[in-house]
């Protein structure tokens, strides 16, 4: 999935690259309150990772990011599915005309609200055409590599420390699992990395009931990672294992199988 995508980047980069004559440039002049920040993401979906209560659902929520790459560049993507480059021009300290690939000589403002922390974005094809229109910035995700931006979005929420708690009649167990930004984790099981996948091609995999995905991912076997399903209701993690249910041949569709573990975050 990674490579299609870093596939389909690299196809629009070069694209991108043959019309970089026409391109705006930033005004050096002025200081830009919304570039200052190179991530940001569609407002409805941010709300609902970061809310209390995270739906099992997550992914069928449209997400979108604004990612600024360059210093005239950014990327809009459809979260772990696609994404279009779009040429910028700074035009105040809140405000940026944007030209959107595929809709040259349409451009589009996008004015950032500082009393609400809202970057809302005129479409190009207009107000009713399904493009996302309200952003708000997450500061600390890595922007370097487009295929782990949403991935780090997920690993935002989850980072902490947590005091797993016992089964049902078991014994009490007061062992301290660190989950960290940058997706490596302290005594949370035998694997290197955690990958949740709260949106785009692959997320929706766990079916009948619906749930959301997180890949356990060791060094070396990046390609045969181990996909498990969490859930976030207040304080509390859990992750449950699963097992893959869909045809040989076919993408994979995965059904709860046991819980894995419960883990109380710790503030």
């Amino acid at each position: 999935m990674r490579s299609l995508l870093k596939l389909l980047c690299l196809s629009l980069l070069l694209a991108s690259c043959k019309n970089q004559s026409n391109a705006p440039v930033v005004n050096p002049t002025i200081t830009s309150n919304i570039i200052a920040h190179k991530y940001w993401v569609s407002k409805p979906f941010n709300d609902a990772l970061f809310a209390e209560n995270v739906a099992d659902t997550l992914s069928n929520i449209p997400c979108s990011e604004l990612v600024f790459v360059a210093k005239d560049t950014l990327l809009l993507t459809s979260c772990l599915s696609d994404a279009g480059f779009g040429a910028f021009k700074v035009t105040g300290a809140n405000t940026l005309e944007i030209a959107f690939e595929g809709f040259e000589g349409k451009t589009s403002t996008a004015t950032y609200d500082e009393k609400t922390g809202v970057l809302h974005i005129v479409p190009p094809s207009g107000p009713d055409s399904g493009w996302p229109t309200d952003f708000v910035a997450q500061d600390g995700i890595d922007v370097s590599s487009i295929d782990n931006v949403t991935i780090a979005l997920g690993r935002k929420r989850l980072t902490g420390n947590y005091i797993i708690l016992a089964p049902k009649g078991g014994a009490a167990i007061t062992s301290i699992v660190e989950l960290h930004a940058d997706g490596t984790h302290l005594g949370f099981g035998d694997f290197d990395l955690y990958e949740p996948w709260p949106s785009g091609i692959g997320a929706g995999f766990i079916q009948d009931p619906q749930y959301n995905l997180m890949y356990l991912v060791n060094k070396g076997k990046e390609s045969d990672p181990i996909a498990t399903a969490w859930r976030v209701r207040g304080d509390t993690l859990r992750i449950w294992e699963t097992k893959n249910v869909g045809a040989a041949g076919d993408l994979p569709e995965y059904k709860v199988t046991q819980l894995r573990g419960t883990y109380l975050k710790q503030h």
